[in-house]
C-alpha cells in the first residue's frame, strides 16, 4: 500500500506542478514566453525529461533483478529441501526423525504461502531461527553412522544440500531488502516536479494539452509504483509465488 500512496502522490505533484507552471506563466514579462525562449526552455525541459527517463528505467530494472532474485530464492530453497530428503530417504530408514524435522522446517514456510500460491506474509524472515533449525539437521546428520560406502556417500551428499541450503536462507533474508535508496526517489521526484513545472509555463494550454501530460505524468508515477512494488517481493501487490514451496510440501508427503 505504501507504494501506492507515494506514487499517488507523485502523481499529484506532477498535476500540480503543472497548475503552478500555468500560474507563473501568467506573471511572467511578455518577452520571457516570446517562441525563441519557449524553444530554449523546451529544450532544457527534454534534456532533463530524458535523464529522468533514464534514470527510471534503470531504476525498474534493477528492481526488476531484485524480484527475480527473490523468485530464485525461493525455488532454491524448495530445491534444496528435496534434495536433502532424497539424499536422507536414500540413506536408509534411520533418518526418519531428521525427515520429520525437515518436513516441519518446510511446513515453517508453507504456512506462510494461500492456497492459490501467493505469499501471505515474509516467508523467511528471520534467518537465525531457521539456521539454527538447520544446525540442528546437520547435528543429526553428523551423529549418523554409515556402515556401507552407499550410505557415507547419501551423508556426505545431505550435509552439502544442507550448507547449500543455509546459504539460500540468508541470501532470501538478504534479498528482503530494497536497493534503491530513497534519497534517489526523492531527486526523480524533484526532477518531475521541475518538467512539470517547465511544461506548463510554456507549453499551450488547452484540453488535448492537459490530457497528453496527464498521461506523462501517469507513465511516471506508475515508473515509481513499479519500482517500489518490485523491490518489496514478500510484501507488495507483486509478489513471487509459494508455489515452489507447496510443491516441495507435497513432494514430502509422499512416502
Amino acid at each position: 500500500m505504501f507504494a501506492i500512496f507515494v506514487s499517488l502522490g507523485v502523481l499529484l505533484l506532477a498535476c500540480g506542478s503543472l497548475y503552478l507552471g500555468g500560474w507563473i506563466a501568467r506573471r511572467m514579462p511578455e518577452d520571457h514566453l516570446v517562441y525563441e525562449a519557449q524553444k530554449a526552455a523546451q529544450f532544457g525541459i527534454s534534456m532533463m525529461a530524458t535523464l529522468a527517463a533514464l534514470v527510471l528505467g534503470f531504476m525498474v530494472t534493477s528492481a526488476r533483478a531484485t524480484f527475480d532474485r527473490a523468485n530464485d530464492d525461493i525455488v532454491g530453497v524448495s530445491t534444496s529441501i528435496l534434495l536433502l530428503d532424497r539424499a536422507l530417504s536414500g540413506y536408509g530408514p534411520e533418518t526418519a526423525p531428521i525427515r520429520a524435522d525437515l518436513r516441519a522446517f518446510l511446513a515453517r514456510a508453507t504456512e506462510r504461502v494461500a492456497p492459490d500460491g501467493e505469499m501471505e506474509k515474509i516467508v523467511f524472515r528471520l534467518p537465525h531461527t531457521s539456521l539454527s533449525l538447520i544446525t540442528q539437521l546437520q547435528s543429526s546428520i553428523l551423529a549418523l553412522t554409515p556402515d556401507t560406502e552407499a550410505k557415507w556417500w547419501f551423508q556426505r551428499r545431505a550435509l552439502d544440500v544442507t550448507a547449500d541450503l543455509a546459504r539460500q536462507r540468508i541470501l532470501t533474508s538478504e534479498h528482503e531488502k530494497s536497493s534503491e535508496p530513497l534519497p534517489l526517489l526523492a531527486v526523480v521526484t524533484a526532477w518531475i516536479v521541475l518538467i512539470f513545472i517547465g511544461m506548463g509555463t510554456f507549453a499551450m494550454h488547452n484540453a488535448s494539452v492537459r490530457i497528453v501530460l496527464f498521461c506523462a505524468a501517469l507513465a511516471f508515477s506508475g515508473s515509481i509504483f513499479l519500482v517500489m512494488e518490485l523491490e518489496s517481493p514478500y510484501t507488495g501487490l507483486l509478489r513471487v509465488s509459494g508455489a515452489p514451496l507447496q510443491q516441495a510440501a507435497t513432494e514430502l508427503a509422499l512416502p
